[in-house]
């Protein structure tokens, strides 16, 4: 039985909600349920189903979609879900269920894959016929959940899934808790109800319970209920991390804290530099940490825009520099490039990272692709808005880091990143970690480099903006030399590079996107660590199938330099297998030692560009 909402909008009852969106004789249906509206469209006037479009991917949401499938539907699903829909045999063999710490409701997902057409990327728009659905990020009943927003016969509409099943009313709260004890799904919740307010929303279609109007006022209700829950359940927490809020340090620096700092210099035109942004709080970072499925993905909720505007005349995001390439400090950058025409500089030695994430294996690269406008060189002076910086590669924390220095309002400033922290007594020490690619020497470079610049105030990726003279700069400086002495001190004799550094034989790009019958253009790289020249002599250990041309090869480098080997690599038309990556590896011998099989690339079988 159809309800009719407007003239062109109706709600059909399944397992969940149908909603019916009509232009003439064809439809778009939001979300599924078991499927049994199909049959029942023609009294309607209904005659082709053009696509569905899912809120999330719960079964209640999804499960006729094999007889969608079956019908040549397209299907459209959240990009942060996309897993759970075409993925679910590799999310099922290892989806932890002892030790269980994972409490996302992820055991609603789908038993069988179905086919995907397309994903709803976040802020972009959907349109078909006379309408256009904008893909609002609303985590909280589940973490890539989605509303649709558009204009339905002269009102607008919130397809708004099982964000909110009635004013001040959800349909389950067992889905609001992530990980083991935490507050993470509320705090998602509370910034998705906040973020929905002010729309100019006139009609709510939940996907359990009736549509209702009046949304704001619904919205409100049940944000604060849910914050007084919190406040009662999670009293020994701070505030819900939607309230982090920006603050000057000085007239024209204002901070963004949170898990990963924003760091914002405005000129008095209104015109602003970024110096990262990333993860709003720590819970929008850690519920991501502790999931483990291969296609798990830091997703970017926009932050502090609005606040920044209101509070402190922010009118255009001009340009954004990452201090380092990790994903708590970047996933907001193409947000920024799409939405607000910024131009992303970045140190010379980021960029490729931050451009071809899929090349590399290091710790928390940001899966999504980001475009460099500019790249900056070791020492590099450049002026913005009568403001003048200069960078310096700064390892310690990752080799592919950077320090940025400038005066700001008649204060020496650094932007740090993540190469300290301020421990016990104030002390500085560093932040090492080794899958970052972390040289023996990397600290010492860093120490040097802020004892000889002496910033009055340093702007750290993380905690409070700090101000340091001389002595703390000179006993930095002393816990660098220290900490290497005892790398050295720990390292077999003469191999300190060795043993903190991994992949001086690396294969690029590390996850090559190659489905089967087609081939894909591939490096040996080769980092000579040692202290005199080096041959590297190496072979491919291929599937069976599988071509490489050539399959082996020799490198000579001199000491501290890479060299490079490029072959092809080609995945026969008949390879079949249940999961996405395929791994090869590479066996090598270094001036007649044999390491064994010292490197590895895992093959992409299925690359799916837009979802990434």
């Amino acid at each position: 039985m159809f309800e009719r909402l407007s003239d062109n909008l109706y709600l059909f009852r399944d397992v969940c909600n149908v909603y019916v969106l009509k232009d003439g004789n064809r439809a778009l249906l939001v979300d599924f349920g078991r499927g049994e509206v199909l049959a029942r469209l023609g009294e309607i006037g209904v005659g082709k189903v053009d696509w569905i479009l899912h809120t999330h991917h719960h079964r209640d949401q999804c499960q006729g979609d094999r007889l969608a499938n079956a019908r040549g539907i397209p299907i459209a699903v959240p990009a942060y879900e996309r897993p759970y829909f075409d993925e679910v045999e590799v999310f099922w063999g290892s989806r932890q269920v002892y030790n269980l710490y994972d409490t996302r409701h992820t055991f609603s997902t789908l038993a069988e894959s179905v086919a995907v057409a397309r994903s709803l990327l976040d802020y972009e728009t959907f349109e078909w016929g006379p309408y256009r659905l904008f893909i609002q990020p609303t985590p909280g009943h589940s973490m890539g959940h989605v509303a649709l927003l558009g204009e339905v016969d002269g009102r607008r509409v919130a397809f708004s899934g099982d964000l909110i099943a009635a004013p001040g009313k959800v349909e389950s709260l067992y889905g609001l808790q992530y990980y083991y004890g935490d507050s993470d799904g509320m705090d998602y919740l509370i910034y998705s109800l906040a973020k929905m307010r002010g729309r100019g929303v006139a009609l709510a279609c939940p996907s359990h319970g009736a549509p209702f109007g009046e949304v704001d006022d619904a919205l409100r209700a049940l944000e604060t209920k849910v914050r007084d829950w919190r406040s009662h359940r999670y009293f020994h927490l701070g505030p819900p991390t939607p309230d982090i809020a920006p603050r000057a340090v000085l007239p024209h620096l204002i901070h963004i804290p949170g898990c990963s700092n924003t760091f914002v210099v405005i000129a008095d035109n209104g015109n602003a530099l970024f110096v990262d942004y990333g993860a709003q709080g720590g819970n929008f970072l850690s519920s991501n940490k502790v999931h483990f499925e291969a296609n798990n993905r830091l997703r970017m909720l926009e932050h502090n825009l609005d606040l920044l505007r209101e509070r402190f005349g922010l009118k255009t995001i001009d340009v954004a520099i990452p201090s380092h390439y990790h994903d708590d400090h970047v996933n907001g950058l193409p947000y920024l490039q799409r939405h607000h025409g910024t131009q992303i500089w970045c140190y010379k030695n980021m960029t490729d990272i931050l451009q071809n994430p899929h090349g590399y294996k290091l710790g928390c690269v940001f899966a999504q692709p980001v475009r460099v406008d500019r790249s900056l060189d070791q020492g590099e002076t450049f002026r913005w808005e009568g403001y003048e910086f200069q960078v310096f590669h700064a390892p310690g924390h990752a080799d592919y880091h950077m320090a940025m220095f400038g005066e700001i309002d008649g204060t020496r400033v650094a932007f740090s990143g993540d190469n300290f922290f301020s421990g016990p007594g104030g002390r500085l020490y560093g932040n090492n970690i080794w899958r970052n690619h972390v040289h023996a020497n990397s600290f010492e470079i860093t120490g040097r480099l802020f004892l000889e610049r002496q910033p009055e105030l340093t702007c750290p990726g993380h905690g409070e903006p700090l101000r340091l003279g001389g002595p703390a700069w000179r006993d930095f400086n002393d816990w660098c030399r220290e900490e290497q002495e005892h790398w050295r001190g720990l390292a077999v004799d003469g191999h300190a590079e060795r043993a903190v550094y991994p992949d001086y034989v690396f294969l690029y790009p590390y996850q090559p996107p190659c489905a089967p019958g087609q081939s894909v253009r591939m490096e040996v790289w080769f980092e000579n660590i040692f202290d005199k020249p080096a041959t590297l002599e190496y072979a491919l250990n291929l599937p069976q199938g599988w071509r490489a041309e050539p399959e082996r090869g020799k490198l000579t480098a001199a000491p501290g330099k890479k060299t490079v080997a490029p072959f092809r690599l080609t995945v026969p038309a008949g390879e079949q297998t249940a999961y996405r990556r395929r791994v090869f590896t590479l066996d090598a011998v270094i001036d007649g030692q044999p390491l064994g099989q010292i490197a590895e690339a895992l093959v992409d079988l299925r690359p799916q560009a837009d979802w990434r």
